[in-house]
């Protein structure tokens, strides 16, 4: 009874905890705003390739430690659920990131809660899920492809493995394993968009933050450049159209002299 208990009241603490952006957090304190930046997400992908790779890691490794902390709560305060509550608590920290209370319900895909919560209940299947996603973005550059591959893998493995070993509650893990593959894949329908129409966002995963400034700076520059063209234009056509009055000021000059003339 005691487990239900402490179940009921770390479920909305956990969703709480997810609900933390660190995307924004982070850029907030670099006077940027994450949202603004790339494809718009606020995780660790858009930080990635918008603020550099440091910024990028750091933000990994802080939404990845919510998914650790609710998934090590689940497994060291509950005995009767232990087996459970890691995947319960960890969807539910993963939901408050997706759908964060403190933005308006919109928030990042999940992934790297989700990466940490499967630290903690998949070990091997996270590892190996973690390196083929690492392999992956380094020689395909289609971030969210890799994304999906580290959430499938742990989660398909969750529900084998919890399906033959048969743990007391043992299909808690393989429902909540089932949905989080679908609300993951759901978080991402932006990307299959994008991908369908070829206009999906590359990311070089080592590149540097200089890189990445220098990109931005080459940005204005080229629209700076390119108000500067069309300023021109402007002066070039009122000068144009300057000359042609001044023309025909001086034309209506001639035929009044003529005039005066023959008079």
């Amino acid at each position: 009874m005691k487990d239900w208990i402490l179940f009921c009241i770390f479920i909305p603490v956990c969703y709480i905890l997810g609900s933390l952006n660190f995307a924004l957090i982070i850029s907030a304190i670099k006077n940027k705003d994450i949202r603004a930046l790339g494809s718009g997400n606020p995780g660790t992908m858009n930080m990635l390739r918008s603020l550099g790779t440091g910024w990028g890691v750091l933000t990994f490794l802080l939404d990845f430690a919510k998914g650790v902390t609710a998934g090590l709560i689940g497994m060291f305060v509950f005995r009767e659920l232990r087996f459970a509550a890691p995947y319960v608590l960890g969807f539910s920290a993963m939901l408050g990131h997706v759908f964060p209370i403190f933005s308006k319900f919109k928030g990042g895909k999940g992934v790297a809660t989700t990466l940490g919560v499967f630290a903690v209940v998949q070990p091997i299947a996270w590892a190996v899920a973690f390196v083929i996603m690492l392999i992956y973005l380094k020689l395909a550059k289609t971030g969210f492809i890799g994304s999906l591959i580290a959430v499938y893998l742990p989660a398909i493995s969750a529900i084998i493995s919890n399906s033959i070993v048969k743990h007391p509650y043992w299909y808690i893990p393989v429902i909540f394993s089932a949905i989080w593959i679908l609300v993951t894949t759901f978080a991402h329908r932006d990307n299959f968009r994008r991908l369908i129409l070829g206009k999906e966002h590359s990311l070089s995963l080592f590149a540097s933050e200089s890189n990445t400034a220098t990109q931005e700076e080459t940005a204005l520059v080229t629209a700076e450049n390119l108000a500067n063209v069309d300023n021109d234009s402007n002066t070039c056509d009122n000068s144009a159209n300057d000359t042609q009055l001044s023309n025909t000021d001086i034309c209506d000059g001639v035929n009044k002299n003529t005039n005066n003339t023959s008079e």
